[in-house]
């Protein structure tokens, strides 16, 4: 990977990192790809991997409201509950997607990125292929704050990596954070410098609402977000599809709903 290094005096490093933590900034940060999708509405994702289902179906019901926002999706992408959303950031048009690796660059690929989070059986996922226009239509921002000779993951660099993947964000998303989990404390050093950040009003979430983090659901989320600058994409929908009916074909019969039905499902799909 091609990668090129960033430093703190350059005009291009990113100004959220240094309004937010001045001399604690990260000195490099290596990076491939589009570096203006840090100038979009960012939201950082972190949650634990050991989320409950009934936690899972809250994080989903604030996601349908999420993904009607133009933004930046920013991550690490390990867990179960954010490569969901790494997912969803595939399917939707008006989502750009950031990859924060713990990896150094010089042995990260894309490739490689995505097989350490989705190994067999589950590596053919349905945006795999989007994944792969993605990356090589230079549409993918890769970061890194690791020495790029580094093939391993170490938890220093794990912490480092979605402390700064927060501090990059306009918002951070957490699904879910058990007491006792590394996800919770960064979740409340989050807070604590005065990041935006919110999670479910789902019970699970109680840690996280001790802390003072945003409870929300469906109907608060989009409020709560337009508050703090995101907007609304406008996604032009072109998926009217025209279904010739045999003569023979009454509206009552069971083939002509089922016609219906189908042309129906179509166009959700395309959508």
């Amino acid at each position: 990977m091609d990668y090129q290094i960033l430093k703190r005096s350059d005009a291009a490093y990113p100004k959220k990192l240094q309004e937010r933590l001045g001399s604690e900034a990260p000195a490099t940060i290596c990076h491939y790809g589009p570096l203006n999708h840090l100038d979009l509405f960012t939201m950082a994702v972190i949650s634990a991997d050991s989320i409950n289902g009934l936690a899972m179906m809250a994080a989903n019901q604030v996601l349908f409201t999420v993904r009607e926002y133009a933004m930046n999706y920013i991550g690490g992408w390990h867990s179960v509950m954010e490569t969901e959303i790494f997912r969803l950031g595939l399917f939707r048009p008006n989502v750009r997607l950031t990859l924060f690796s713990a990896k150094g660059l010089g042995r990260e690929t894309f490739e490689s990125f995505l097989n350490d989070r989705f190994c067999p059986p589950l590596h053919e996922f349905p945006e795999r292929e989007e994944y792969e226009r993605r990356a090589g239509a230079g549409e993918l921002l890769i970061l890194s704050l690791t020495n790029p000779r580094e093939g391993r993951t170490h938890k220093k660099n794990v912490v480092a990596r979605n402390w700064t993947a927060c501090a990059l964000a306009d918002v951070v998303f957490v699904p879910f954070a058990d007491f006792g989990t590394k996800t919770l404390a960064m979740a409340e050093r989050v807070v604590k410098a005065g990041i935006p950040i919110f999670t479910t009003d789902h019970e699970s979430n109680r840690p996280l609402h001790a802390l003072g983090v945003a409870a929300l659901n469906r109907k608060s989320t989009g409020e709560y977000l337009e508050r703090l600058g995101a907007v609304k994409a406008e996604i032009k929908e072109n998926h009217k599809k025209t279904i010739v009916l045999s003569d023979t074909v009454q509206e009552s019969s069971p083939e002509y709903q089922s016609q219906e039905q189908t042309a129906l499902w179509d166009g959700k799909r395309s959508s």
